[in-house]
Parts: C-alpha cells; sequence; structure tokens
C-alpha cells in the first residue's frame, strides 16, 4: 500500500508539477472496476484519495476524462473522447512503470536461478515446466524467480546477465547477434473475435478490408503481437477507424470477449480459450501466414555448466512440443 499524501498531492501547484504514477493507475483502476469503493480496494489507498488522484489527473490534462452523468454531473467509469484519445499512453505509462519495478528488484540470495519471459508464456508453457522441474527435484539452491515482461526487456535481462535464461517470443525468422538463441516452438498468428460475433460463423474467408468497420484491440506498445498486427493492417492498406489498447494479452482476451472488437495473438496464447468456445478464430484471406517463433536464450558466455540450467532448457524442448496449434485446415 502506497503512502497516502492527499495533503501534498492537493496543496502544489499543479501546472509546475509533473503527474504522479499514482494518478494514472487511479484512472485505470477506476475504468476497470467500474465503481470507487472497488478501485480503492484494489489499490489500497481511501476512496478520497483515490477520486482527488483522479481529479489532479483531469486537471493536469487540463480536461475532463471521463464522461459525467447527468443532472449532478457525477464521475462515471466511461471516458470521454478525450480520455479515450490518451487511454494508450496512459497504459504505457503504467505498463512501463511495472516492467522498471520488476527489473529493478534484483535478486539479492546466492545461487538464484533467474528466468525471465513474456507473460504470454508465463501462465502456459511456464507452469507446464516449473511443475515438471519440481517433480523431478532438480532445484537451485537460492531457489527460483521469474521475472516477466515484454520480449525486449526479457533481452536487455539476459545481455545485462541478469537473467541466467530466458523466452523470447519473436517473428519468425529471427536472429539475434547478442545472445545464443534456439528456436523450440512455433504458433502462427490468429485473427480471434467473440463466439456470437459474425465473423465465427461465416462458412467464407473473411478479407483486410471487412476490418476497417471493426475495433481493432491490441496490447501495449512495443509488443511482438501489435506490431505484427498493426504491420499486417498497414500493408493492406486497411483504414483503422477504431482501436481499443489495453496493457497485456489477458486484457485484450477479456475485451473481445466482451465486445466489440476483435484481435490477433499466437495460437497458443488463445487455444484454451478457442477450445472452450469462448473465442472463435477467424479464417482470413491471407495467402502468407505469419508464424511467431518460441526461442530459448542465454548469454553466449554461459557454458550451460549447470545441471539445472541443463534440465530446464531440456523441459523447455519437451514442453515447447506439446504446445497447442490449431486445426490443420486453418491456414
Amino acid at each position: 500500500m502506497r503512502d497516502e499524501q492527499s495533503a501534498d498531492e492537493s496543496s502544489a501547484n499543479i501546472r509546475n508539477r509533473h503527474p504522479r504514477i499514482e494518478w494514472f493507475e487511479a484512472l485505470l483502476a477506476y475504468r476497470r472496476w467500474h465503481t470507487i469503493a472497488e478501485a480503492s480496494r484494489r489499490l489500497g489507498v481511501s476512496q478520497d484519495l483515490l477520486s482527488e488522484r483522479i481529479r489532479l489527473l483531469e486537471e493536469w490534462f487540463s480536461h475532463n476524462l471521463f464522461e459525467r452523468s447527468l443532472p449532478h454531473q457525477r464521475l462515471t467509469p466511461k471516458l470521454n473522447a478525450y480520455g479515450d484519445r490518451y487511454l494508450s499512453y496512459m497504459q504505457q505509462i503504467v505498463a512501463s512503470f511495472e516492467d522498471l519495478q520488476s527489473v529493478l528488484d534484483s535478486p539479492q540470495n546466492r545461487g538464484q536461478f533467474i528466468v525471465a519471459l513474456p507473460e504470454s508464456l508465463a501462465t502456459g508453457l511456464l507452469a507446464d515446466v516449473r511443475n515438471a522441474i519440481y517433480n523431478q527435484g532438480s532445484l537451485p539452491a537460492g531457489g527460483w524467480r521469474f521475472i516477466t515482461a515484454r520480449s525486449a526487456v526479457v533481452r536487455a535481462e539476459i545481455i545485462q546477465k541478469k537473467a541466467t535464461i530466458g523466452l523470447l517470443v519473436e517473428r519468425e525468422p529471427y536472429i539475434d547477434r547478442d545472445l545464443t538463441v534456439e528456436p523450440i516452438a512455433r504458433s502462427p498468428m490468429c485473427l480471434f473475435c467473440a463466439a456470437r460475433h459474425p465473423f465465427a460463423h461465416r462458412s467464407h474467408r473473411v478479407s483486410f478490408d471487412e476490418l476497417s468497420n471493426e475495433v481493432i484491440v491490441v496490447d501495449k506498445e512495443m509488443s511482438t503481437y501489435r506490431a505484427i498486427f498493426e504491420s499486417l493492417l498497414r500493408r493492406a492498406r486497411v483504414p483503422v477507424m477504431q482501436k481499443d489498447a489495453f496493457s497485456n494479452i489477458e486484457a485484450v482476451k477479456s475485451a473481445v470477449k466482451a465486445g466489440p472488437g476483435v484481435a490477433m495473438l499466437p495460437y497458443f496464447a488463445i487455444a484454451d480459450e478457442v477450445k472452450e468456445g469462448k473465442l472463435a478464430l477467424v479464417k482470413m484471406n491471407n495467402d502468407e501466414p505469419v508464424y511467431v517463433q518460441i526461442l530459448i536464450a542465454y548469454h553466449p558466455e554461459n557454458k550451460l555448466e549447470s545441471s539445472i540450467m541443463r534440465d530446464l532448457m531440456n523441459e523447455f524442448r519437451n514442453q515447447g512440443k506439446n504446445l497447442p496449434k490449431p486445426e490443420k485446415d486453418f491456414n
């Protein structure tokens, strides 16, 4: 819980101050949880302080960010057009700060084994690997530490030797001049929608032109998945009229399930929801399907002398073979 400094926040001249990260967190929490009471509980601050932080952020913008209800002009959790315009930037600020906190929290335990990987691998591939390693009893003396961040941050951690081993998700093909990398799996990028979306029931393929009328849902800036999706749209000259940006892929999937919108992620990241019927794959008129690779990465100076590291890498290779794949006729 952060210290409550409402007196300090409200007394300073807003025009002469930089915004605080807590102000952005307050806005995003209220937008996500819909009530001041729930948002304040999630952040561990008082309701008055959370409301004050939203007020200060709007004052810093010199513009309301949320819509107001009539006739009493009470704050609602729905962003207005001005707030929507800057939503992705505010999400990036909070996401980048969280990444910074992760990399600054350096481990102190001697013999600790550090694994860095993107969030999209943390709930699937990593969970299975971690379970298998514990069952084998091949554990480091100082324990494990896992860092989840975007691939660019993971790569930097390995280069700086802060992480012993890492996983990268990059567009295929991928070559790294600074790290030793080994592909262990590949997965197609798939366009998907809610199960009730009209695209889900189409017998023929969807053209890129049809996406111009859809809400395009993407995750945070610097994401490999977002870059691929937006690159495909640019090459197809699709004018994106509506775009919603979120800070992580779980939020992207939730937004698409709730509707409206379509998104693109690698199949392994959405396989469970597709099998459960919560999401549906959209067959595209795309002659060249795009694949991403999952790669093991480590520093070239690491000679793989640790038996624990060898066991871990072998388990990642084994589990990589078992990643879910779409039906053969999908593409």
